[in-house]
């Protein structure tokens, strides 16, 4: 019994090293990776019958009690029967494809021993396909059927090989034959198909694991690919933002030159033929065409299929990826590589997961800008309410002085010019030196002063480190304005106070008055939203949400009040100097 064991082993280890063997080979990872799909099944049944049938032919034959060892069987006889693998095979098609790949498996396998002859024929042929189907079973609860879980697939191939002894028992005749058969091979074939089933779905899982090592180094590349072009392209792409990304690829990739290219023209072209392939020239080559028609991914693994027109141009092979943003290719991200030998599976799913992810930071990139558009909108519609505000009341001080004192009215009128013709100025930007915010005030507290003779008095106190930082246009003014209309009754006198000083790295400015203060039901909705008054009830508002706008967390916006004594409101921002903004000239 024992002296069979060499034998099968040696059997084994033919198989085991096919198995090996055909791990090794991408199609066969992929194959036992997705089993379910279409003819990735069909494949699979096919690869795992072909090795059940070649177990069948490298079997060891048995002839009662003696074993007849040949290199190849094609015939069984007599009591002569077959001691071999296959039902390692069957089990594992059963994990790996499931009830119906295991049967299928089972049925081939087993129809191709029972055509061998032997007194076992219908036994072993009956056991290999429920073994088959039996396992198929079983896959559910293999819930990682790549993993170190052998302790299923081990029990179930002893289980299997007892059903099949018990089936030669019970159909073999004649039966005192089949009963010393039994007893020769059970436990070397017993233990030789369950150490096969573990040695097989080892190597299986040895080489999922080494494809995984692979892909987590890859992924981790190209996340570090990502975290350096990022604050490029969330730019835009142009000129300068594709040239520093194809520097970037051209350090970390094997790649012997980089390209990128929008819809029209060569944006960037760093390494070999730079010469003739140009940043601001038409792209030449053929498949770049065609993948920004149809946003495919092309291999080209020759340099004819490159279509360059320049005949000694270096670049032998390469990946074209499309650049999506939206539903629209807006490019490619062209890589080259000295020989096609290089563009293996690994390589091109790099360059394919990185073109989608240049894709998404030009996405980002376009709704920052486009989230930026918006927020400038809302803060020159804030703007937009309050000058009307100013310009109308005036209007009316000019207009009531036209009557009385046409002097006066030219000189306020003059003012007004001045203020708003520093006003459009300051329109230009949404920062403004606290100077200027200083002028506008006191143009402003003119007019007033000519309107309303009994306006509070006006007293404005800047550190001279403040006057040169930069705020919002208009940021104090509808507060100073608020408070003479709300603060004071028409005929009181009071005080309005502005204060400005830096501190902790912010500007603080404080505009005061000892007016009526505000009640506590109102003072909880200043700011926060628009509050009925007999002024627009938006003065407050708006200055508050300008502050959100433009600073978000950093920028600070309160008002106090105990209903009696006077108003304080306090804007804290974060310091920020005057200098002078660069525009980026993007090119199309």
């Amino acid at each position: 019994m024992l002296e069979l064991i060499p034998f099968l082993l040696e059997r084994l280890g033919i198989m085991i090293i096919l198995a090996f063997i055909l791990a090794q080979w991408g199609p066969t990872r992929r194959l036992l990776r997705q089993p379910e799909a279409g003819w990735q099944f069909r494949v699979l049944v096919l690869f795992f019958a072909t090795y059940g049938i070649l177990s069948n032919y490298t079997g060891v034959k048995v002839d009662l009690a003696e074993f007849l060892p040949h290199a190849w069987l094609e015939e069984v006889d007599g009591t002569s029967a077959i001691a071999n693998t296959r039902t390692m095979i069957v089990v594992i098609s059963g994990l790996l494809a499931g009830p119906l790949g295991g049967l299928m498996t089972g049925l081939i396998v087993g129809v191709h021993r029972y055509s061998l002859g032997g007194f076992t024929a219908f036994a072993c042929a009956l056991s290999t396909v429920i073994a088959g189907g039996v396992s198929g079973l079983f896959r559910s609860y293999w819930r990682d059927r790549l993993s170190s879980q052998a302790l299923l697939p081990v029990c179930l191939t002893a289980f299997l090989m007892l059903f099949e002894m018990s089936l030669i028992l019970l159909f073999a005749r004649p039966f005192d034959a089949a009963v010393e058969l039994v007893q020769f091979i059970f436990v070397p074939m017993t233990l030789i198909n369950v150490l096969g089933v573990w040695l097989f779905l080892s190597i299986i899982r040895l080489a999922a694991r080494e494809e995984e090592t692979v892909r987590a180094r890859e992924a981790e590349r190209s996340l570090h690919i990502a975290d350096l072009t990022l604050p490029h392209l969330t730019r835009g792409l142009h000129i300068h933002t594709a040239e520093a990304v194809a520097e970037i690829l051209l350090q970390q990739t094997r790649a012997e030159a980089v390209s990128l290219t929008d819809r029209s023209v060569i944006l960037a072209h760093i390494g070999i033929g730079s010469d003739h392939h140009q940043a601001g020239s038409h792209w030449t080559t053929k498949p770049t065409e065609h993948v920004l028609q149809d946003g495919q991914v092309r291999l080209v693994a020759e340099r004819l299929d490159i279509g360059c027109p320049v005949t000694d141009c270096p670049l032998q092979a390469g990946i074209i990826a499309p650049l999506i943003v939206g539903e629209t290719t807006i490019g490619t991200l062209k890589v080259y590589y000295p020989h096609a030998e290089l563009l293996d599976a690994v390589e091109v799913e790099l360059i394919e997961g990185l073109a989608k992810l240049f894709s998404t930071q030009l996405a980002l990139g376009n709704a920052q800008r486009q989230a930026g558009l918006l927020k400038d909108a809302e803060i020159r519609a804030l703007e937009a309410q309050i000058h009307p505000h100013f310009l109308f009341n005036a209007i009316n001080t000019i207009y009531a002085l036209c009557r009385t004192d046409v002097e006066q009215a030219r000189t306020l009128l003059l003012e007004l010019s001045t203020f708003f013709r520093s006003n459009l100025q300051g329109a230009r930007s949404t920062k403004i030196p606290l100077q200027k915010e200083l002028e506008h005030i006191e143009a402003y507290t003119s007019l007033e002063a000519a309107r309303f003779p009994n306006r509070p008095f006006l007293d404005i106190d800047l550190a001279d480190e403040t006057t040169s930082l930069l705020v919002p246009p208009f940021i104090l003014q509808p507060l100073i304005e608020n408070a003479f209309l709300h603060a004071f009754s028409s005929e009181q006198t009071g005080y309005v106070g502005v204060t400005a000083w830096c501190e902790a790295e912010q500007l603080c400015l404080e505009v005061v008055d000892n007016g009526r203060g505000i009640d506590a039901s109102r003072l909880a909705r200043l700011g926060r939203e628009v509050v009925p008054s007999s002024g627009t009830g938006t003065a407050l508002f708006n200055t508050a949400e300008r502050i959100r706008s433009l600073y978000g967390e950093k920028g600070q916006f309160t008002i106090t009040s105990d209903g009696q004594n006077g108003t304080t409101i306090a804007i804290r921002l974060p310091i920020e100097l005057r200098k002078e903004i660069q525009h980026a000239h993007l090119v199309d």
